[in-house]
């Protein structure tokens, strides 16, 4: 795996490098023509190997033309439309703990003109921030091996992008990378093991710049520049979402979720700005699940379900290119999240989250080891006829449970700062947010119960952020001020909050 990374070739591996998950399967050919199959994860390369990497290993990746992002009118209000400017390139970077969003601007314009998303290799360390510190406490070796790990991708995604535009790396002018703390300090180089340890400081709080080649960037020799942090899981990631949804500007109850594999909140209060970390887990971009993937086309990302006896329906990201159909090859978060509110509301879990014992219901299914799925697609593929199944089962049901537990959890003790029961409005970012329901939101009581109206999707809202403090040095600065008037919320201090997280648990009563 390691060998592989090292020339830019990046597989699956939701388990971390364990063995696990058996996602990073290839092939190894011997000289007398037959084959093994294995986990690259598993391989000591002592000797020249010739290997086959089946599709189904390789860590997705898609590049968007026009890559979505939403915008306040200030931002684009900000550019002066009657001159034409040379194109001034730079990228900004969302470096998520599981996804890598890049997008290549003309900073003169304030244009995204497209961008590549594609799985964090970290995730051979560890999926999720704390396997990844863990990672670097192991040995003098590993903050160097995250760090590479993370700048490959990186460099990987700005080639793509920059031969998509067909200019060269060499022209971009500068980079704004944006993150939580763990991630900007192994993308820096930067020992994050205080991070991990009481009192959950980051190594350092200020916004940096660094030379790419000083990072280890053999290609990209521009300014690159960090947002600033506010503590140890709060960090420029949070800031950029802020600024692109004009928090500052928003009435007061406002609160801004950003869903990723870490559940980062603000919320504007009458006293001021509140901010708090939960950990939801990586089963909310599709990692960890059997059948989890990215948001890209092949991934089943909307459930419909009327009745348990029923067959589901089911929606499938589709590629840009009209002309092909994509099957479907698993599901992404948001599907798993569509999934399970749909198998609540037809009694096929129940509110402890068990699957039922119904004969009648015929998609629902027990593998030999007693294991319940619930098979949402069955396909034929392939010249043999090979059947594939795409399904949610058990394990993945429990996974969302831990998730959409840590999240309520911490959206209540946020509210608690200022004797609030909910909020009077929900602004939903992240990649993984974009795509979700809010109705199944608060079926599994992801979120509190408000209007519909009131809770508004806004998109992967760092990643816009990003573009904004790339194109424009007043975000930058912004972002300074904000980090300086947040106040943080520390639930690991507070001891009723395994009490409400256990409780949390449960799926709400249905209405």
């Amino acid at each position: 795996m390691d060998s592989l990374i090292e020339h830019s070739v990046f597989l699956r591996s939701d388990c971390g490098g364990k063995g696990g998950c058996g996602k990073c399967l290839i092939k190894i050919k011997h000289c007398d023509g037959t084959q093994k199959t294995t986990e690259a994860c598993q391989v000591t390369v002592s000797e020249d190997l010739s290997i086959e990497i089946p599709v189904a290993s390789l860590l997705s990746s898609h590049i968007i033309e026009k890559a979505p992002a939403n915008f306040p009118p200030s931002f684009s209000q900000s550019f002066n439309k009657t001159k034409q400017h040379r194109p001034s390139y730079g990228i900004a970077v969302d470096i998520g703990t599981t996804t890598v969003a890049l997008y290549l601007c003309n900073m003169n314009s304030g244009k995204v003109l497209s961008s590549v998303s594609v799985g964090n290799p970290q995730t051979i360390f560890g999926d999720d921030v704390m396997s990844r510190i863990g990672m670097v406490a192991k040995g003098k070796d590993n903050l160097t091996k995250l760090q590479r790990v993370i700048i490959k991708t990186i460099e990987w995604g700005c080639q793509r992008l920059a031969k998509f535009q067909k200019i060269k790396v060499s022209s971009l002018e500068k980079v704004v990378a944006v993150g939580n703390p763990a991630m900007i300090h192994l993308f820096l180089g930067v020992d994050p093991s205080s991070i991990s340890v009481a009192p959950y400081r980051p190594a350092f709080f200020e916004a940096r710049c660094e030379q790419g080649i000083k990072l280890g960037f053999e290609e990209l020799a521009c300014p690159v520049h960090t947002l600033p942090q506010i503590s140890g899981f709060l960090g420029g990631d949070i800031l950029a979402a802020a600024i692109a949804a004009e928090l500052g500007q928003r009435q007061t109850g406002t609160l801004l979720i950003d869903i990723g594999t870490n559940g980062e909140l603000i919320y504007k209060g009458k006293n001021g700005f509140y901010a708090t970390s939960c950990a939801t887990g990586p089963a909310f971009e599709g990692a960890t699940l059997f059948c989890g993937m990215h948001a890209i086309p092949g991934a089943i990302d909307k459930i419909i379900l009327a009745e348990a006896t029923e067959f589901p329906e089911y929606r499938v990201i589709q590629s840009s290119d009209k002309k092909t159909s994509s099957l479907p090859v698993g599901l992404c978060g948001s599907g798993v999240i569509s999934a399970t509110a749909a198998l609540y509301r037809t009694g096929i879990i129940d509110s402890g989250g068990a699957m039922a014992i119904n004969e009648n219901i015929v998609s629902l299914q027990q593998e030999d080891s007693g294991t319940r799925k619930y098979v949402i697609a069955a396909i034929v593929e392939g010249k043999a006829g090979q059947n594939k199944e795409v399904f949610i089962d058990q394990k993945d049901i429990r996974s969302i449970q831990l998730g959409k537990a840590a999240l309520i959890t911490g959206i209540e003790f946020l509210l608690k700062m200022e004797e609030e029961v909910s909020p009077d409005n929900i602004v939903v970012g992240g990649a993984f947010g974009s795509y979700l329901d809010k109705k199944d939101m608060m079926t599994l009581g992801m979120i509190p119960q408000v209007p519909e109206e009131k809770i508004e999707i806004a998109g992967n809202l760092a990643g816009a952020g990003a573009v904004m403090a790339l194109c424009n040095n007043r975000y930058q600065k912004l972002a300074q001020k904000m980090a300086d008037e947040i106040e943080v919320v520390d639930l690991a201090k507070n001891i009723e909050f395994q009490q409400s997280f256990i409780a949390n648990l449960r799926f709400p009563g249905l209405l």
